[in-house]
């Protein structure tokens, strides 16, 4: 393949991707950990220990509202404000993983046809593209992740600090960038293609020393390191008493069914068949092929995969979830590529369908996978009476401030926070499982009558809504029960 044609290929990757990633971008509702990050953007400065995530993405995303909320491009352009332009963020991050993974690829021992490959399954990975679409920081994790590794293996050690430190404050998991940039350093030095040509040993006569000594690299590394930690330990002492409970300890089904989900994106409840089995495949691929690679890219697969099961299989930390692995993706997709031509087509043919069938129905009706929390704050508006809005667990709260229902909301995770006395609508996701282990609902059903019931329905469980109207005192009515609006078109105020 001549670098022409490489040069086409990553062009045309490049535009199938942005379309994916910028499809009906602000079409699905503001989901619950989104608002979270729009909240936390908002109060880093005043109130750190709100979140539990570093501050570094929550401050990029502070200074890019305030631009999609300028004049210019809210008013005059029509691009700024809304769910979209808030999006945009994570997108560009992954327009610019996709581009520089297709350069890293060939330093770790893919050819360019595979390279081409991973590319593609990258571009048309269900997971990606729910990462790319998500308004979190783990769309930014995979970037830092890819252009720290890719500076190690071209020498550039300014970039490789600066992303170094971008990851740690971006997500606690940037530590593992630490040992995957010792084996990248490693490789470089160890493969001659890894090595850096005469001319720019001869630019940049430091950057070849700084490579060359050990020293000068673990002294820069305990320094950041340093830095890190000096925020860190305060920060997660802070911390101490956050309920890491609710998540159930993972089997090692589990963690086959992560890597099915990494595969095929699938969103669905927890012992998806499919996830299982395509887990089992992957995993029996790799282990049968043994892919010459470098240990960088098994490394960088698998020790947050088997990291993250065993502390949360025999610690008390709960840190197992399938969206806290899909930043090592770019590993996943080169140990799965095989080697000969007809393999690889064959593959990529495999992957597209098995993704592209789950990614564009979610595209075409986000909310038949996710909550629709905008249906919920336009049906709350269609009712003018000023009664309270009881949220319970409270942290679901979150979407209805950003969609302009904060003066009437009461965050409930407790009995006292109920108003007492008083009419109240009560907006719950019933399916939670701090709802199901507080059973709020049925204390309230002893004082208050239910006059008015709607549900808002969703494939994954989790993402149900439920909103009810409840009179207080006791009544014989049976409560009326309305579908919810076909369609909603609130949109958030401007943010000033």
């Amino acid at each position: 393949m001549s670098r022409r044609q490489r040069r086409y290929g990553l062009a045309v990757l490049l535009i199938l991707a942005t379309l994916l990633r910028f499809w009906d971008l602000g079409g699905c509702s503001l989901q619950v950990d989104e608002a979270m990050s729009w909240l936390y953007a908002a109060l880093w400065r005043t109130q750190p220990s709100f979140d539990v995530h570093p501050p570094l993405f929550f401050a990029t995303l502070q200074g890019w509202q305030a631009l999609g909320d300028t004049t210019l491009l809210r008013d005059v352009l029509g691009l700024g404000g809304g769910e979209g332009w808030l999006r945009t963020l994570p997108v560009a991050a992954s327009l610019a993983t996709l581009a520089l993974w297709v350069r890293l690829a060939p330093r770790l021992r893919l050819t360019p046809t595979q390279s081409l490959l991973t590319g593609l399954m990258l571009l048309v990975s269900f997971a990606d593209l729910q990462q790319a679409r998500e308004l979190r920081h783990y769309a930014w994790l995979e970037l830092w992740a890819v252009l720290h590794l890719l500076a190690v293996l071209e020498r550039r050690p300014l970039l490789a600090g600066l992303t170094l430190t971008a990851a740690l404050f971006t997500h606690l998991f940037g530590l593992f960038l630490l040992p995957l940039g010792w084996l990248a350093l490693a490789l470089q030095r160890r493969e001659p293609a890894m090595r850096v040509d005469p001319s720019l040993s001869e630019r940049l006569p430091v950057a070849a020393g700084w490579f060359t000594s050990g020293r000068v690299w673990w002294l820069s590394q305990a320094g950041i390191l340093a830095l890190w930690l000096a925020w860190a330990v305060p920060f997660y002492r802070g911390h101490a008493d956050h309920d890491l409970g609710l998540r159930a300890v993972p089997s090692l089904w589990v963690a086959v069914e992560a890597v099915g989900r990494l595969v095929a994106g699938r969103i669905a409840p927890f012992g998806d068949p499919l996830s299982c089995a395509l887990g089992v495949v992957a995993l029996i691929s790799i282990a049968a092929r043994r892919p010459s690679l470098p240990a960088l890219v098994y490394a960088w697969a698998l020790l947050p995969w088997l990291g993250l099961f065993l502390l949360a299989r025999f610690t008390p930390l709960q840190l197992y979830e399938f969206k806290y692995l899909v930043w090592t993706l770019p590993a996943w997709v080169a140990l799965l590529v095989p080697r000969g031509a007809a393999a690889c087509r064959a593959l990529g043919v495999v992957w597209c369908l098995v993704n592209l069938a789950g990614a564009l129905p979610w595209l075409a009706h986000p909310h038949g996978w996710a909550a629709d929390w905008r249906g919920v704050a336009a049906q709350l508006r269609f009712h003018p009476q000023p009664e309270a809005v009881v949220v319970h667990p409270s942290m679901m709260s979150a979407p209805l401030i950003y969609y302009g229902l904060f003066p009437r909301l009461h965050p409930a995770d407790e009995p006292q926070r109920v108003p007492a006395g008083e009419d109240m609508w009560w907006v719950t996701t019933p399916n939670h499982p701090y709802v199901a282990r507080q059973r709020l609902l049925d204390g309230v059903a002893r004082f208050w009558t239910e006059a008015e019931h709607t549900e808002f329905p969703c494939q994954l469980p989790s993402g149900t809504i439920t909103l009810s109207r409840w009179l207080w005192g006791r009544h014989v009515e049976p409560p009326l029960r309305t579908p919810p609006p076909e369609k909603t078109t609130i949109r958030r105020p401007a943010h000033r």
